[in-house]
């Protein structure tokens, strides 16, 4: 009699179990960061938005779905992306690819991800070819597209310095070359009398740009587009000051971070600059006092609080996982790839508590640009000044 009630009571227990993890299924979605190799300091989004979706799950996750992002390290290594790529899709069966980090990794995998009619998500890549319903119909980039960020740039030259000799910086990679081709197509077509005259690549595992600046500024340019990132982008600005080469500097939007990229090179060196951003700026008083930017706050101290309160990264990392989010809950009990992409590509107005008000995304099933208007600002020495309202690319 005992032991047909112990039976009895695990069989029960079995059922409450299945019930319960029937009650509580699974999404899993994936991504490779680079969490080791020359570019490691930008898997800071990996590790925010994994937290991120620990809060979710804490709060009952999405329409009572626990969401599982697995983030794998790719060594920022396009080979190794395909590898982890291929294991989160067949080994870990990932519903969807979401937020990878690096053009060329991204890249990569996208032929792969779209033959297999995989959604490759809000990927932290800006190259046009990561919005091309067309050609790649599964694949959304996560940023504002180069020609987007490259068309306002060319704007702004062509009003404030008409006719300028400029002078470009740029990573020798996929990134690099193709900022540098869009900004050269939009300047050319904005202002027919300005010329680049000089540009000089350098290699992402070069321990310094020294020796490109000095050839740059050998120019006599007046506009210097400093289109590098990370270390490279505070090693050129401190040497264009040290060299007193006043150009009209210009960052792009991943390079213009306070904290991590201008304090490195002086503040003092970076005074005059330009950039434009859809983002509000962590540490600046202009949202001291903003819900939303008090919200992310109050996530990291809870869920990341070894995490940068400085670093842009953590809450851009963290803006785009309030957008898939927003996907995911759009979907409702259907999160098959096929809707997943349905609600993706139809993005209509939608505000995220890390842009800027009034600047909000937009997707169709013919335009996957998440946003085309951007806010132009100049660095006063000490933080961002907007110099207009938003402006919009084409």
């Amino acid at each position: 009699m005992r032991g047909f009630r112990a039976v009895a009571l695990l069989a029960a227990l079995l059922a409450a179990s299945g019930s319960a993890m029937a009650a509580e299924p699974e999404l899993i979605l994936g991504q490779t960061m680079p969490y080791s190799g020359p570019a490691s300091a930008l898997s800071a989004v990996g590790k925010v938005q994994t937290r991120y979706f620990q809060m979710i799950n804490d709060r009952g996750g999405i329409n009572g779905r626990k969401i599982r992002l697995i983030s794998l390290d790719d060594g920022y290594s396009p080979p190794k992306a395909v590898e982890q790529t291929r294991r989160l899709i067949e080994n870990d069966e990932a519903v969807a690819i979401f937020g990878s980090m690096g053009t060329a990794q991204n890249a990569a995998v996208q032929k792969y991800l779209n033959s297999k009619k995989i959604p490759q998500l809000f990927v932290f890549a800006a190259s046009d070819r990561f919005a091309d319903p067309k050609t790649s119909p599964y694949t959304i980039a996560g940023m504002t597209l180069f020609s987007t960020e490259a068309e306002i740039y060319a704007r702004l030259v062509a009003e404030h310095t008409p006719g300028s000799r400029v002078a470009v910086l740029y990573q020798n990679d996929d990134y690099g070359r193709e900022y540098l081709r869009s900004f050269k197509a939009e300047l050319a077509r904005r202002d027919p009398k300005a010329e680049i005259v000089a540009t000089a690549p350098y290699e992402v595992t070069s321990p310094t740009v020294d020796s490109q600046v000095v050839s740059l500024a050998s120019s006599n340019a007046n506009v210097f587009l400093n289109a590098s990132t990370g270390k490279f982008t505070s090693q050129a600005i401190r040497k264009a000051g040290e060299l007193g080469w006043r150009a009209q500097q210009l960052l792009p939007i991943g390079s213009n971070f306070v904290p991590t990229i201008l304090k490195p090179a002086g503040l003092e060196n970076a005074r005059g600059a330009i950039s434009a951003t859809p983002t509000k700026t962590v540490g600046d008083p202009e949202w001291a006092n903003d819900p939303a930017y008090l919200e992310w706050l109050a996530f990291m101290k809870k869920y990341y609080p070894e995490g940068d309160i400085e670093d842009q990264l953590n809450f851009t990392g963290w803006n785009i996982a309030v957008l898939m989010t927003k996907v995911i809950e759009a979907c409702g009990d259907d999160v098959s790839r096929q809707n997943i992409m349905k609600h993706a590509t139809a993005l209509k107005n939608v505000a995220l508590p890390g842009l800027i008000p009034g600047i909000t995304v937009n997707t169709s099933p013919d335009d996957y640009r998440l946003i085309t208007s951007l806010r132009p600002q100049r660095f006063d020495g000490e933080r961002w000044v907007p110099i207009s309202g938003t402006m919009a690319a084409r």
